[in-house]
């Protein structure tokens, strides 16, 4: 009977454990850099759980988390941060994360004195850090015209998201090395239609469907009333997906009792 009551009393536990996930979300944000830093795949781990998930481009996530978990942020660059989940993070739903760049300190140097045959103060033998790049393909003629390219597409895409739109001209001038001044060139806007798609694929179908129960049929439409009566357009120039978030939260009952009351 004991061995009944504790095996009872154990399950009901686990339950209880579980049932208390919840599904936050947040921003991570590099401080230290003066460009905009593509965080697309920046790794989330839950220490106590193993849950995993990966950033958006923008740093935008989401993860299940119970309080006191521990959550660790990691990205090849960036200095590595832990952080503890509170009551207040549990109930706001949002938490954004400040990082730095990791900083690489460099050995100490040893400078020997300049022989009289200027040729013999040359050395000829690579040091470890050179034969390291050699070794990984860094030095080659390829990894620098890969490197080259990722830079002007980060470039680009700084363009698009500089003027809500898709300049042709802008483009080819960036991309072929251009710097001329380009006079009476049309900027083609995003729509609303286009930011509210934006909204829709960023948040997830998921997200709106599971967290905020609003049905998949009615995504849209939930969120032109956002857009319409809370100023997303203004939030979306800022960048703030902070308020973004927590207006959906906010409102996503009230849109709902609305829309059941009109039924």
């Amino acid at each position: 009977m004991n061995k009944f009551l504790f095996l009872f009393l154990s399950f009901f536990a686990l339950q209880n454990s579980t049932a208390q996930s919840t599904l936050i979300s947040g921003k991570v944000i590099i401080d230290d850099i003066d460009y905009h830093a593509d965080l697309d795949n920046f790794s989330i781990i839950n220490l106590n759980t193993n849950a995993k998930t990966m950033a958006n481009s923008d740093g935008i996530f989401s993860i299940k988390v119970n309080l006191n978990d521990e959550l660790l942020f990691k990205n090849e660059g960036i200095e590595e941060r832990v952080l503890k989940i509170s009551e207040n993070m549990i109930s706001k739903g949002f938490v954004t994360v400040h990082l730095n760049v990791e900083v690489i300190e460099l050995a100490e140097a040893t400078i020997n004195p300049l022989k009289k045959n200027l040729k013999d103060n040359i050395n000829k033998e690579k040091i470890f850090s050179e034969k390291l790049n050699d070794e990984m393909g860094i030095s080659s003629p390829e990894y620098k015209a890969k490197l080259n390219f990722k830079r002007d597409e980060e470039m680009v895409n700084r363009t698009i998201k500089a003027v809500g739109g898709v300049s042709l001209t802008g483009l080819v001038g960036l991309i072929t090395g251009s710097h001329k001044k380009i006079k009476n060139v049309k900027v083609e806007p995003q729509t609303k239609h286009d930011q509210l798609i934006n909204l829709k694929n960023l948040y997830t179908t998921y997200y709106f469907v599971n967290d905020l129960k609003i049905p998949e049929g009615k995504i849209i439409e939930f969120l032109d009333y956002c857009y319409t009566n809370f100023n997303f357009k203004e939030l979306l120039q800022m960048n703030n997906f902070e308020e973004i978030m927590y207006t959906l939260n906010e409102q996503a009952p009230i849109y709902l009792s609305k829309i059941t009351s009109n039924e």
